[in-house]
């Protein structure tokens, strides 16, 4: 069997990675918000008198969501929603921004990914997906970070991603 090594797309030392620091920031950007997104979805319920009156979210296929008066197909479409409302957020922001969110463009980091030009849909999502692997075990993945040469948490890993600092725009 033929083996081909993969090599890096970007192999030499032309990009500063992203603190830690920084990256948390981020990260906590984000998730505020993914909560608006919440609020203004339940809002939207309100509106059409669809009273949520319990949501609990313990992960991707564990919702529970709590409805008077609603059919069980929307109950199961909410939780769908619910469950998956942050892989799709990150992931289409990371794939329609160019590796940015909301939280990244703020504090001026961006994605790259090790082995192509560009982020695919698929790094995208796989990179998402990592978030919730990352915080297992007390958030061992993000940890990582600490110890890794290219400050790489196991979602980074699993997406093959580095985070970079952009550089700073220059006014003439």
């Amino acid at each position: 069997m033929n083996y081909n090594t993969r090599h890096e797309f970007h192999h030499d030392n032309e990009f500063i990675l992203a603190t830690i620091k920084k990256r948390f920031v981020a990260f906590l950007i984000d998730w505020i918000v993914l909560i608006i997104i919440y609020f203004c979805i339940l809002i939207l319920f309100d509106l059409f008198n669809m009273n949520i009156s319990k949501i609990n979210v313990h992960g991707i296929f564990d919702v529970e969501i709590e409805m008077n008066n609603t059919p069980s197909y929307i109950i199961t479409f909410l939780k769908f929603l619910f469950g998956l409302l942050p892989v799709l957020y990150f992931a289409i922001s990371f794939y329609f921004w160019k590796g940015k969110t909301i939280g990244k463009y703020f504090l001026r980091i961006k994605v790259l990914s090790l082995y192509h030009e560009h982020l695919g849909l698929w790094h995208c999502i796989e990179r998402s997906l990592g978030y919730f692997a990352s915080a297992l075990e007390f958030g061992f993945g993000y940890i990582q970070a600490f110890w890794n040469p290219n400050r790489m948490t196991l979602h980074d890993k699993i997406g093959e991603t580095i985070v970079i600092e952009l550089p700073v725009k220059k006014h003439k």
